[in-house]
């Protein structure tokens, strides 16, 4: 083999392996590690830290209400109601995603025209216009995912994304038949089958809802760790004089031949994890300055992704061609934080908070709708929550993961009175580079979620609650709706119930805090007192729209 073959047999040959490789492990080890760290969270919570953290009575002096509370369930279904959107909050929330959707769709465009210029110059291909936009096509598919990450919020719009795409490749399909005999369909079948289907299918995996959070972090470390390896295993291939000290060293230490190769795997995948450790170590100081946040973590791995997977072909034409999938991703990059910085010139240093109270049990349900409200809430403000093994897998922040993954994420936990003021006060309320704003999650004790949760009350705008599947049986969430009446303005409190809810429990349940309101109370002097509560059940494909626009609104109130 000359050596011009050995750089192209390592870029046609060992990347998709790594990359193969890394994928597959990378997605067994984030399931594993996600159930682990759902697991180390639920042990935490039923835990006591021991030292109550206690706050005294606000307003502690109870009286009857001046007027009785008036409760009426209203449907939530439809594509939003009609607002009074003092603030633009609503239409800020609903617009805010597609910008960024736009923004995203210039840098792929730029990406995607890097590739098909060197598609065609590598290969000495006389450029056409529509062989340009052809290749153009194939090469933007990343795209599709992008948007319906980003953008699109219901089954509706994720598939007229998707159908907008194939419907544009079918139709520069049709003019090259009917302009180009020689091109036949299987031809033009083949050549977006072959660019697309494969990185396609190994990174879907990864937006799998149960990995999504984790996966672009340990898929870098695994990628780092396995092509290192590799690496050394070249340099050992290709240097007869490297491999020859590497066998003596080891034979003097009384190895075999399998003992050899097992201690050569073990102190490699040491070092290069050391070397994965580092990088991941970068990745979370670059979250906390806000370089990059959980969306372009994975947005980012996707586009590198497909841009070494477009251009390992290249490599045939010259190991230097290969270098076109990281130069696209370079200025795709380039073209994101840029078009971000010019979109959003003048963000607001905050926003709007808003509260999320959930019932446990909801599981996949409240997972759900948890990242079909935040997905357009977080363009007009944070999210505060108490953390919970439930939205493990949507709320996880990289340095709360590594935390787990080093064996300290019991720093997380608030044990007293000065952990939760010191997390108060350090609230991000600050957007990030694309507009977007961050969850703060607070991770409790049995012993310190109740006092948080009052303190959450009294720093959000608005509160969301959701008490699909509420029974007699969810004692905790008692708790939580007396503090929302006692503390919040009924106008701010936005409730969602579905035909599982016991109603009859959760009329006695708010009846019985209504009774108990204290002197301070905000709702205690209202004159006509009144409580509507959503019906529906958004969150499994159904428009969140609506009541999203109840969440806006109680924010302007």
């Amino acid at each position: 083999m000359t050596p011009t073959d050995r750089p192209t047999l390592a870029l046609t040959g060992e990347i998709p392996f790594i990359l193969i490789t890394s994928g597959c492990l990378g997605l067994l080890v984030s399931f594993v590690l996600l159930q682990l760290y759902r697991r180390a969270v639920r042990r935490g919570m039923a835990r006591t830290a021991g030292n109550s953290a206690t706050f005294e009575a606000i307003g502690a002096t109870r009286a009857e209400p001046s007027a009785p509370l008036a409760i009426t369930y209203a449907g939530g279904g439809g594509k939003g109601p009609a607002v009074v959107d003092s603030d633009g909050l609503y239409s800020r929330a609903r617009t805010a995603p597609w910008r960024s959707g736009a923004v995203y769709g210039s840098a792929g465009a730029l990406f995607s025209s890097t590739l098909t210029v060197a598609f065609l110059w590598s290969g000495g291909i006389e450029v056409r216009p529509l062989r340009f936009l052809t290749l153009f096509w194939v090469f933007v598919w990343p795209l599709v995912f992008t948007l319906c990450s980003v953008a699109a919020a219901t089954r509706r719009e994720r598939l007229l994304v998707a159908t907008g795409y194939i419907t544009g490749y079918c139709a520069l399909a049709l003019v090259i038949l009917i302009t180009s005999p020689d091109t036949s369909p299987s031809q033009l079948v083949t050549l977006w089958v072959g660019h697309n289907l494969p990185p396609s299918l190994l990174f879907s995996a990864f937006l799998l809802r149960r990995v999504r959070a984790v996966g672009p972090l340990v898929v870098t470390f695994l990628v780092l760790c396995i092509s290192g390896m590799s690496f050394l295993l070249d340099i050992l291939a290709w240097s007869s004089t490297a491999l020859s000290s590497v066998v003596n060293f080891f034979g003097s230490l009384g190895l075999g031949e399998t003992g050899i190769s097992i201690a050569f795997v073990v102190i490699s995948l040491t070092f290069f994890g050391a070397v994965g450790w580092v990088v991941l170590q970068w990745l979370r100081r670059g979250y906390q300055a806000k370089w990059v946040n959980d969306q372009s973590l994975i947005l980012d791995a996707l586009w590198l992704f497909f841009g070494i997977s477009y251009s390992i072909d290249l490599a045939f034409d010259g190991p230097a061609w290969a270098m076109a999938g990281l130069v696209a991703f370079i200025l795709y990059l380039t073209a994101v934080h840029l078009g971000f910085r010019l979109l959003t010139p003048h963000a607001a240093p905050d926003g709007r908070s808003l509260l999320v109270l959930r019932v446990f049990s909801l599981g996949k349900r409240s997972e759900a709708l948890f990242r079909d409200v935040s997905r357009h809430w977080r363009y007009i403000g944070t999210v505060q929550l108490i953390a919970g093994p439930d939205l493990a897998a949507a709320t996880v922040e990289p340095h709360e993961f590594l935390d787990f993954a080093s064996g300290r994420l019991k720093r997380q936990f608030i044990n007293n009175t000065e952990d939760l003021s010191r997390r108060l006060a350090k609230l991000d309320l600050a957007p990030d580079f694309d507009g977007r704003f961050r969850i703060n999650d607070f991770f409790c004790h049995d012993d310190t979620w109740q006092p948080t949760l009052a303190a959450l009350v009294r720093h959000s705008d608005a509160v969301f609650m959701d008490l699909r599947e509420f029974t007699s049986e969810h004692r905790g969430v008692i708790y939580e709706i007396r503090q929302l009446l006692q503390y919040v303005p009924l106008a701010r409190i936005v409730m969602l119930v579905d035909s599982r809810t016991d109603r009859v429990f959760l009329d006695q349940a708010v009846a019985a805090a209504w009774r108990e309101l204290p002197s301070c109370s905000p709702n205690r002097a209202a004159p006509d007192p009144h409580l509507t509560i959503m019906e529906g059940s958004p969150g499994r494909g159904d428009s969140p729209h609506a009541l999203l626009a109840a969440i806006c609104m109680a924010a302007t109130r």
